[in-house]
């Protein structure tokens, strides 16, 4: 019996686990159903600098990401990433799309950081290895493309128990997991405000960070919209700003310092600083 394309590629794909050359594979085993024109492998993990397993462009380079953008990414940015957030605050884990788990004003908020993808759309997978580490396969369009369909997401989310056995089984052999570059990063954003700011007003600002809106802001919290304005202002009068862009841009520039102290409020420490 002749064998289809997709098995084919299924059966290259099994007997390359362990391999150098499996997420290749991997590549080719979605190509065969999925149009898209990047696939990056991430390992992020709380504590420790995100790790770049592979890399796939459609220009037909891969295993690096480039240029500096690409550095802050790895190393800083990727906190704010709505599949990182939602690995490391709701713990989840299968097929995701951005659509779906990225907060309603990201896209504005962030687009200054980020513009230099230039998604047109973007899916992927989280699959946990422990409770502080977590592969994800990152899957997108870029430019003129179109989005993923639903039929796509579909597919994708078919596949999530064969591919996460798989990717398990692959880093089991290569023994990849243990390797990380301690960071602080995580720890700089979930102690950003909390000396300075009440509870409430730590919360609104722990959002406003990831990218909510008032609006979304008082649904997640259970408040009314009137008083997350209120607690924003009061955040934007205790630390000298005037909007969350300021507040985004002002947490951007301390990511992006040479020291990032743990357990340490750096918010708290640029209002003294004032």
């Amino acid at each position: 019996m002749k064998l289809d394309k997709y098995s084919l590629a299924l059966i290259e794909l099994t007997q390359h686990v362990g391999t150098e050359h499996f997420y290749s594979k991997l590549k080719d085993f979605f190509k065969i159903t999925f149009d898209f024109d990047e696939l990056i492998v991430l390992q992020f993990h709380k504590s420790a600098d995100t790790k770049l397993h592979y890399r796939y462009g459609n220009d037909g380079k891969k295993n690096m990401l480039y240029g500096e953008e690409s550095w802050r990414y790895l190393t800083r940015l990727y906190v704010l990433d709505p599949f990182y957030r939602v690995f490391a605050d709701k713990g989840k884990e299968g097929f995701f799309s951005l659509d779906e788990i990225a907060p309603d004003e990201f896209s504005n908020s962030y687009s200054s950081y980020f513009n230099f993808l230039s998604l047109t759309d973007e899916v992927g997978y989280l699959f946990p290895i422990d409770k502080d580490n977590c592969l994800h396969l990152d899957i997108s369009r870029f430019g003129n493309s179109e989005k993923f369909s639903s039929l796509d997401k579909t597919l994708f989310a078919q596949l999530v128990t064969p591919i996460q056995n798989l990717c398990n089984s692959h880093l089991a052999m290569m023994g990849e997991s243990s390797e990380t570059t301690h960071s602080n990063v995580e720890n700089v954003l979930l102690n950003f405000g909390k000396d300075i700011l009440t509870k409430k007003e730590y919360q609104v600002c722990q959002l406003l960070l990831q990218g909510h809106s008032t609006k979304a802001i008082g649904t997640i919290m259970t408040i009314g919209y009137e008083t997350v304005k209120m607690h924003k202002k009061n955040i934007y009068s205790k630390t000298f700003l005037s909007s969350q862009s300021e507040l985004l841009a002002l947490f951007i520039d301390i990511l992006q310092s040479e020291s990032l102290d743990k357990d340490v409020d750096h918010l708290s420490i640029y209002v003294d600083g004032q």
